[in-house]
């Protein structure tokens, strides 16, 4: 699914829609402003506007009272809209789940939140429940990712499986991300000022005309003209409110669309969401919300929520069957009929609590204690743990090659998380200990480096060499650095520099750096640079792929030189190419480029449109799937691409794989 296409397609058209709102906006104005001074020149009161130019003089400025007046009145109802998504929440009969939940259903809702806010790196929002809707739907509000909510009808909740779940709150997610919510609270408060000119026009119409008929008869030519003009208020007011709400509708459509394609990206297959919205189609409820608001926020949910079934123009949400048929290009037409809730999951086993504390007596120097606290750490973790295997000593890392089979699929964090120790996970999921695990997973191989390296660390020797008595399984390291990365985000901005400086410290400590540390390192900075530095993404600067030429060539050279020897590498390097359907053949480097050639291409990609990135890791997927094979090092490029170029995807589909002779 090329949902890269799809996603700049709804991007451009929303900025169209945009422009003919605020089109339409000005027209109504000029409407209005015209038709008034014309009702007005007609009545013997106004003697003084009796030539063209007086005319338009007063136009202009009427004009631009009008539009003043519009816009105050947005902002009035924009700033009471700025509460939060808590008070749309409650409006809609929302119930608030504590953290400690102990309702499954619940909890299943909130666990599938929390993992979606980790792999989007947003903040863990509020979660609610709509108790009494029976339809399967869901929604995000707010004005910011500091302040929105995911809530989720009961429903959702009841009829959809966990991976199905995980898919419906990773459609809001992107709502949040992509400001989809504020920009609907805007949508909101300009309809809102074009209602209350409509509003204001009836009452014009019907109090001044009462007030005619009882008036005294010279007034009445006079006030002929007001309730005739409060006619053409409303009318104007009516007009416009149905042109803002025709350009939300098919605003609100395309964003649905890019919601749709950005939820592939967060749970990396399209799969899920298409069931979703199969069971959509097939339950008895369909998607309805009953609360009597529901028409008011009906742009918010993630699908149909009216009992009035508006088509065409006037349709907040873009046919389910087009929906599903993006998702599902194969789907055969039919829903998922006569559902049944479906069982509550067990819930999952709580992380030890035990390994902080035994870290932190270590590092105190009380080693009989923390051998307790570890201990019964390891017995919390067994059911999270892999197979028994050897654990090494803090001095003895297994050494790797890169070519080990890999264990990695990173459909979901719900797939892999499991397969890592409990210690490690819960290290990850607050800022303090993220520090240490991203220290470990740095530390050499070798005993004269590592001494180095322990020396680097101080006083934090104890608590990272604490970590390596925990296995992490071949190809999960990259995983535990994305799964860290938000708890980093929680550090100060001296906190970081620190941390930033010591992780330099220790990849130099043998004055180099390994492929390894260089995938690591470019993972993090891509998401911690621009956090502490509060700096905006460079603009997108390569739109055709000719443009990226050389990135590609580094790239690729890099993959067929590390797979093949110099005489098969020609041939290789074609075939890895061959689907990129250049205009010009790429060119072959004549050695295997530096980690600095590849951050160099890396940071041209970076600035290429997302197509050209998506065509790139697809090509590159081929790449790596093409002898049947997997090693660790080819996953750790896939990882580290995908997550640099914003671009997650499906992994390469091979799992038996063969040791590679180590390049």
């Amino acid at each position: 699914m090329d949902f890269y296409r799809y996603q700049d397609q709804a991007k451009k058209l929303s900025g169209r829609l945009l422009f003919l709102f605020f089109a339409g906006l000005v027209s109504l104005s000029a409407a209005l402003t015209f038709a008034g001074l014309l009702l007005w020149k007609m009545t013997s009161q106004v003697v003084y506007i009796n030539t063209d130019s007086q005319f338009w003089h007063w136009y202009i400025l009427g004009n631009i009272g009008i539009l003043a007046v519009l816009i105050l009145i947005t902002a009035l109802k924009y700033s009471s809209l700025c509460k939060g998504g808590r008070v749309v929440a409650e409006a809609l009969g929302g119930r608030y789940v504590h953290v400690n939940t102990q309702d499954p259903g619940d909890r299943r809702l909130r666990n599938v939140v929390e993992e979606m806010a980790l792999a989007s790196g947003t903040p863990v929002p509020s979660v609610y429940v709509m108790d009494d809707e029976p339809g399967i739907n869901a929604f995000a509000a707010g004005m910011s990712i500091n302040d929105a909510v995911i809530v989720a009808t009961q429903g959702a909740i009841s009829y959809l499986s966990r991976d199905e779940l995980q898919a419906v709150i990773a459609h809001e997610f992107s709502h949040i991300q992509h400001g989809d919510i504020r920009l609907n609270q805007q949508l909101a408060a300009l309809i809102g000022s074009l209602m209350f000119l409509g509003e204001l026009g009836r009452w014009l119409s019907q109090g001044t005309g009462r007030r005619h008929h009882i008036g005294s008869s010279s007034q009445g030519k006079g006030n002929s003209a007001l309730p005739l003009f409060g006619l053409t208020l409303m009318l104007l007011g009516a007009a416009g409110t149905v042109w803002g709400r025709l350009m939300k509708s098919a605003l609100n459509r395309q964003r649905e669309f890019l919601a749709d394609a950005s939820a592939v990206q967060f749970t990396r297959y399209s799969a899920p969401l298409a069931d979703a919205l199969k069971k959509v189609g097939g339950h008895r409820y369909a998607s309805l919300v009953f609360h009597p608001q529901a028409e008011t926020f009906s742009h918010l949910f993630f699908s149909q929520g009216l009992t009035q079934n508006f088509r065409g123009w006037l349709a907040s949400h873009p046919p389910l069957q087009e929906r599903i048929r993006r998702l599902d290009p194969e789907w055969d037409g039919q829903y998922y009929a006569n559902l049944l809730p479906v069982m509550d999951e067990e819930p999952a086993p709580s992380l030890p609590n035990s390994f902080v504390a035994a870290v932190q007596q270590k590092a105190n120097g009380n080693q009989d204690l923390a051998a307790m606290l570890l201990a019964q750490s390891a017995l919390a973790s067994n059911q999270w743990e892999m197979p028994k295997q050897p654990k090494p000593t803090p001095d003895e890392l297994p050494l790797t090659t890169g070519a080990e089979p890999v264990l990695y699929d990173p459909t979901a964090v719900s797939d892999w998380l499991p397969k890592l120790p409990a210690p490690l996970v819960t290290a990850a999921r607050t800022a303090f200990d993220a520090r240490l695990l991203i220290y470990r997973l740095v530390l050499a191989s070798d005993l004269t480096t590592r001494l180095k390296q322990r020396h680097l660390l101080g006083q934090e020797e104890s608590a990272v060499l604490a970590l390596t008595q925990y296995a992490i399984p071949s190809g999960l390291q990259l995983a535990l650095v994305e799964l860290a990365i938000p708890a980093l985000k929680e550090l100060t901005m001296d906190q970081y520099q620190q941390f930033h400086d010591q992780l330099q410290a220790l990849i130099q400590a043998d004055q180099k750096t390994s492929f390894h540390e260089w995938l690591l390192y470019r993972m993090l900075t891509h998401q911690l640079h621009p956090h502490f530095s509060q700096t905006k993404r460079p603009a997108i600067q390569y739109r055709e792929i000719t443009e990226v030429t050389a990135a590609l060539e580094i790239w690729f050279s890099y993959l067929a030189l590390l797979n093949s020897s110099n005489q098969q590498a020609e041939e290789v390097f074609a075939v890895y190419t061959a689907p990129l359907a250049m205009p010009c053949p790429l060119k072959l480097q004549a050695e295997q480029p530096s980690q600095e050639a590849l951050g160099t291409a890396l940071d041209q990609l970076q600035l290429s449109s997302p197509a050209i990135r998506f065509r790139f890791m697809q090509a590159l997927i081929n790449a790596i799937e093409q002898d049947g094979q997997i090693c660790e090092q080819e996953a750790g490029i896939f990882q580290m691409l995908s997550y640099c170029l914003d671009c997650p995807l499906p992994p390469p589909q091979i799992w038996e794989s063969h040791k590679k002779t180590a390049p």
